[in-house]
């Protein structure tokens, strides 16, 4: 069974969260949410209270990590050291890194994915432009790194992510959702 982390940071988009994971669960990938706060509790940018699996820590034995965006989620993922370090390491050994609105800028940011194709939401374009190659698409896939623009492409991001770690699933989620 395929594992992915999703990092819950303080401020993080509803809708980029739970789409993407209702998409892997229905796929039987072992989603593990984990909060970056000191309590299993993360507050969404939207007011919602969302209680994680567990805390985050160095959970380097998943298939891919996903980062929600939304604000201010995305600064609270760069300003982790520690979810930063996690995520570079499943960049660095070629596990699936997918990211969606402000979260690549996060990563951007931290000089994690420099001369990578990505999308993201247009207002973080400005503090990536310089690094990376930005890609006016819905999803962006470039190797081990998929990137969505933002919250109206969270379902679709679920589906790139399976079909990058589970593409024998994608028509029985698919029908499921009644999406054919």
């Amino acid at each position: 069974m395929k594992k992915v982390y999703v990092l819950l940071a303080e401020g993080f988009e509803v809708l980029e969260a739970i789409a993407p994971i209702d998409v892997m669960r229905r796929a039987g990938i072992k989603v593990v949410t984990l909060s970056l706060n000191k309590t299993l509790e993360v507050n969404s940018a939207q007011n919602v209270m969302v209680k994680a699996d567990d805390m985050l820590g160095s959970y380097k034995d998943g298939d891919g990590i996903f980062l929600p965006g939304g604000y201010s989620g995305y600064e609270n993922l760069f300003k982790s050291d520690e979810a930063m370090e996690l995520t570079k390491y499943y960049l660095d050994n070629g596990k699936m890194v997918a990211a969606i609105c402000g979260a690549p800028s996060s990563l951007g940011r931290r000089r994690m994915i420099d001369g990578r194709n990505i999308t993201l939401h247009f207002s973080t374009h400005e503090l990536v432009k310089d690094f990376c190659n930005i890609i006016d698409e819905p999803i962006v896939k470039d190797k081990n790194l998929i990137t969505a623009s933002g919250s109206g492409y969270s379902q679709e991001l679920g589906f790139a992510i399976l079909e990058y770690l589970t593409p024998e699933t994608i028509e029985k989620v698919k029908h499921g959702m009644t999406l054919k």
